[in-house]
C-alpha cells in the first residue's frame, strides 16, 4: 500500500501523462504481480523475492520524482524519503537473512513515518485535493470488495442464509458511512497537504481487513471468544475513528460538534456492551454488527444531510 500511495501522490502532484509517468506505472504493476506470485509462508524463502521487488518499485518511483520538471515543486522531500528507504533495503539484501530483515523493515518504517517529520517541506498548493480524495477512495472500494468476496464461504448447505445476509448488510452499512463521509461531508474544494486523509485511509483499509478476518473467524467453532470480542472491537474502533478524524476536511456546516462526537462514543459503548452479551452466539454477533453499523450510518447520514433537516 505504501508503493500505491507514493504512486498516487506522484500522479496527483506532478503527472502530465508523459511516457515516463505511464511507463513507470506499468513497470510497477508488473513488479507487483511478480511480488504477489512469489510470496511464501516461509519468510526465509520470501525475503529476497519480496525485498528485491520492493526495491525495484521504490527505484522506479525515485526516478519518476527525480525527473519531474514542474515549477515550484517539492520533490526534494520525496527523493530524501525514497532514497533513504531504497538504501536501507539494499543494505538489508546485501547482509542477507535474518539480520538483513531489520534493515529492510527500518526502510519501510522510514517510508511510512518520515513524511510526518518532513511535512514542512511539502507544499499544499501542489495537491489536487478532489483527485486525492477520489484516489484514496478506490483502495477502500477494493478492500470492501475483498471483504464481500470472503463472504462466499457462508453460502453453503450447512450455514443458514441469514448469517450471510446480516453480515453482508453490515459491510454495506460500513461502506455507506464511508460514502457519506467522502461524498457529502468532505469539502473537495480546499487547499490541504492531505496528510490526515492519506494516513487515515491506511487505517481504514487495515480495519476493513481485520473485519474480514473477524467474519471468517465466526465460522470457526473453537475460536477463542475473548480474542474474537477484542478483534471486532478493535476493527470497529479503528474504522469509525479513522472516519471521524477526517472531519477536519468537512464542510463548515458538516463539522462534528461535541454532541456528534459524544453520540458516536455512545453508539460505540452500546455496541461493545451488546457484543459482550452475545459473543457466544453467532447469530447474536451478526445481529449486533448489523445494528451497530446501522446506528453509525444514521449518525453520518444525518450529518451529511444537515441542511435538508433544517
Amino acid at each position: 500500500m505504501q508503493i500505491w500511495l507514493y504512486q498516487v501522490i506522484y500522479f496527483n502532484r506532478y503527472s502530465k501523462n508523459r511516457f515516463l509517468d505511464i511507463g513507470g506505472l506499468v513497470l510497477n504493476m508488473f513488479v507487483a504481480v511478480y511480488l504477489a506470485n512469489n510470496i511464501n509462508t516461509e519468510w526465509r524463502i520470501t525475503f529476497h523475492y519480496f525485498n528485491i521487488a520492493m526495491a525495484v518499485m521504490i527505484l522506479i518511483l525515485f526516478c519518476q520524482y527525480l525527473f519531474v520538471k514542474a515549477d515550484n515543486n517539492d520533490k526534494q522531500a520525496f527523493l530524501i524519503i525514497l532514497g533513504l528507504e531504497f538504501i536501507l533495503i539494499i543494505v538489508g539484501l546485501i547482509i542477507g537473512y535474518p539480520v538483513g530483515i531489520y534493515f529492510c523493515i527500518s526502510g519501510y518504517i522510514v517510508g511510512f513515518i518520515l513524511p510526518l517529520f518532513l511535512k514542512g517541506m511539502f507544499k499544499a498548493e501542489r495537491v489536487n485535493f478532489p483527485h486525492l480524495v477520489e484516489r484514496v477512495s478506490l483502495i477502500v472500494i477494493i478492500a470492501f470488495g475483498e471483504a464481500i468476496v470472503n463472504l462466499t464461504s457462508y453460502f453453503n448447505s450447512k450455514t443458514p442464509l441469514v448469517y450471510a445476509a446480516f453480515l453482508f448488510l453490515s459491510l454495506v452499512l460500513m461502506f455507506a458511512s464511508y460514502v457519506v463521509l467522502s461524498d457529502e461531508l468532505i469539502d473537495h474544494h480546499q487547499i490541504s497537504k492531505g496528510f490526515i486523509l492519506m494516513y487515515s485511509h491506511i487505517a481504514i483499509v487495515v480495519a476493513i481487513l481485520l473485519s474480514t478476518v473477524a467474519i471468517q473467524y465466526l465460522q470457526v467453532q473453537n475460536i477463542n471468544k475473548t480474542f474474537l470480542f477484542f478483534l471486532i472491537i478493535f476493527s470497529m474502533a479503528l474504522y469509525y475513528f479513522s472516519l471521524a478524524i477526517n472531519q477536519v476536511y468537512n464542510k463548515s456546516e458538516c463539522r462534528f460538534s461535541i454532541r456528534n462526537l459524544l453520540t458516536l462514543l455512545l453508539i460505540f459503548a452500546l455496541g461493545v456492551s451488546y457484543l459482550w452479551v452475545v459473543i457466544k452466539s453467532k447469530i447474536g454477533i451478526s445481529i449486533c454488527l448489523l445494528i451497530w453499523n446501522l446506528l453509525f450510518f444514521l449518525e453520518f447520514y444525518i450529518k451529511g444531510n444537515k441542511n435538508e433537516f433544517r
